[in-house]
């Protein structure tokens, strides 16, 4: 048995290209003169060939077939630890090469986006009326527009914030509230600000609400959801149609 293990290893050692000189001319020496090792050999030759032609979830199926047509039975305690060790290392160089593909297909993906977001993303233009010079809650307002229009995007967001607490029947302020957290990279709060006027129906801001919540899920990789919205503007067939039936061959 510990010659047999000890073979085990050689040829392990053999196929990884990792003998030395010596032990490689040892080696071939004991090939020639023991049939028995020159069919282990073969047999694991063919094994690594089946692992490496294979997707891993058909390997059983070939492993099954080798061992059939070879003979040898599958209890062989070596050459099952030999097999578990191969498949480890493959499922591990597949999962590695997979990541990275992975990995390399979202950055680009993720380039992509926000070359589609510079080019057709822009701020909606201010279009809010102010009841009276001296109210508060408009003379808040005011300076958030200021802060919006000059493109101060955090400062505008703490005055937009303080009117909606204290008036949050204002729902088409919504609007620049979420363009203004998109222009942080505040997707995600964005998007709930474009819903409240989506769910709400307020139809002065219903389009352009719907044409930056679909910029939000670009942005946040949730390329389904983009591309339902964006189908949503091309079918409305409003301001947004024509830019909305460009990106959807983008994405």
């Amino acid at each position: 048995m510990k010659n047999e293990l000890d073979y085990s290893i050689f040829i392990e050692r053999y196929l990884d290209g990792n003998m030395t000189q010596d032990e490689r001319l040892w080696f071939t020496h004991e090939l020639k003169g023991n049939p028995s090792l020159k069919k282990e050999l073969g047999l694991r030759e063919r094994l690594n060939e089946a692992i490496r032609e294979t997707e891993i979830m058909d390997f059983r199926k070939q492993l099954d077939a080798v061992f059939e047509e070879s003979g040898v039975k599958v209890e062989n305690k070596h050459l099952q630890h030999y097999t578990r060790r191969r498949i480890a290392a493959v499922s591990s160089a597949v999962m590695i090469a997979f990541t990275g593909a992975l990995l390399l297909l979202l950055s680009y993906r993720n380039l992509d986006n926000q070359k589609i977001y510079d080019k057709y993303f822009q701020p909606a233009e201010a279009g809010l009326t102010f009841r009276s010079e001296g109210n508060t809650i408009d003379n808040e307002l005011r300076t958030a527009m200021q802060y919006y229009e000059a493109e101060k995007y955090e400062q505008a967001l703490l005055y937009f914030e303080k009117v909606l607490q204290r008036d949050s029947t204002r729902i088409g302020l919504n609007l620049y509230s979420g363009i203004s957290q998109m222009g942080v990279e505040r997707y995600n709060d964005a998007n709930a600000s474009f819903h409240k006027i989506i769910d709400n129906n307020y139809i002065l801001y219903l389009e352009q609400a719907e044409w930056y919540l679909a910029f939000c899920y670009l942005m946040t990789n949730e390329f389904k959801k983009a591309k339902e919205q964006f189908t949503i503007i091309e079918n409305r067939k409003g301001y947004y149609q024509h830019q909305a039936r460009k990106i959807l061959r983008r994405i």
